[in-house]
């Protein structure tokens, strides 16, 4: 205890707030160990159609409880995004209940979407989030082109009897059909794949790595550094697999969560130990605060405004690591790891 005593300089106040923070740092693996109160299977009545251009189909959708307690669970269409650049909208009439519970997924199409195949996603989020997502095959086809009646004209010249028979050939135009099939093999479940298990095991050495760091240095800047550091990497991790589970919402905001709280933090333990006013260092420190700023907005922006869309995902923690590692190599500088105290 001596170790977590000395981040605040020792006492009872030091010792509850040091051991909050620590409680923090480990917030990000709860949620990823806690995953809901149970789970939920999704099924469709139709597995795909076909549709003209403009044209638009139906299909009954219920949300089952898989396993667990029943919850509030949310049902959405993970690449809406993806689906509406083309002229796809997709809307549920019944998005949150307590599982079971049915609904009407109706798919419509404009008179301008390619023709082709696409995969409708859906998935349930929320405390009974569901194992594996529902896909429903669209088949756009193209709008058949106009036709031209076969006419038959006879002329008939009396005078010499001759008969001129002149005939207009229909005339059928196929157009190609390709297949545009969303890559949604990107979402996997937490009951498999090498990915679902990577995840917690980079989060369990992030965490071991940061806590043997506060056992080595003394600190309190040195410490709230480390601290910060691990919050916003294990909430990078957290993040990024619930948008790899189908958007299962409690990684997501708790991640995020973490980012926000190491953030902050880090920036207190900075200000706190001088490190903005030394010229050498704050330049590199601003520089990691902004990006991480940016591709947490970005991020952000990816989950509300276009869920499915990878390129927000690791954009977004491509910056956060990014500004991370600029971040601490600012404090470095600075010499946050070797002061003995402070």
């Amino acid at each position: 205890m001596y170790y977590i005593t000395e981040l605040y300089g020792g006492g009872m106040k030091g010792v509850t707030i040091a051991l909050v923070i620590l409680a923090l740092s480990f917030f990000a693996i709860n949620t990823v160990s806690a995953y809901g109160y149970g789970t939920s299977s999704i099924t469709l009545s139709l597995s795909g159609a076909n549709v003209t251009q403009g044209n638009g189909t139906s299909a009954g959708y219920t949300v089952s409880l898989a396993s667990g307690s029943t919850w509030g669970t949310t049902l959405s269409v993970v690449n809406s995004g993806q689906l509406s650049s083309d002229g796809i909208t997709v809307s549920l009439s019944n998005t949150y209940a307590d599982p079971t519970y049915t609904g009407t997924m109706t798919v419509s199409t404009s008179g301008s979407t390619p023709a082709g195949t696409y995969t409708v996603t859906l998935a349930a989020t929320g405390d009974d989030p569901s194992q594996s997502n529902a896909a429903f095959d669209l088949t756009v086809l193209a709008k058949p082109l106009p036709t031209t009646v076969q006419a038959t004209a006879a002329n008939t010249t009396i005078s010499n009897t001759t008969t001129v028979q002149s005939t207009t050939k229909q005339q059928t135009t196929t157009s190609p059909t390709t297949t545009k099939n969303y890559a949604t093999s990107g979402y996997y479940s937490y009951t498999g794949g090498s990915a679902a298990l990577a995840s917690p095991a980079l989060i369990a050495v992030i965490a071991l790595v940061a806590i043997y760091g506060i056992y080595a240095y003394k600190s309190r800047l040195a410490r709230l550094t480390i601290i910060g550091a691990a919050l916003i990497l294990i909430g990078t991790v957290a993040w990024l697999y619930g948008d790899y589970s189908g958007g299962i919402q409690t990684y997501i905001w708790g991640g995020a969560a973490a980012v926000v709280i190491g953030t902050a933090a880090w920036t207190y333990g900075d200000a706190g130990g001088g490190t903005f006013k030394q010229k050498s260092a704050s330049g590199a420190v601003y520089l990691g605060i902004a990006l991480i700023a940016v591709g947490f907005l970005a991020w952000i922006y990816g989950e509300l405004g276009a869920p499915g869309v990878s390129s927000y995902w690791w954009g977004g923690t491509t910056l956060l690591v990014i500004g991370t590692l600029i971040w601490l190599y600012g404090d470095v500088k600075a010499g946050a790891f070797l002061r003995k105290s402070r």
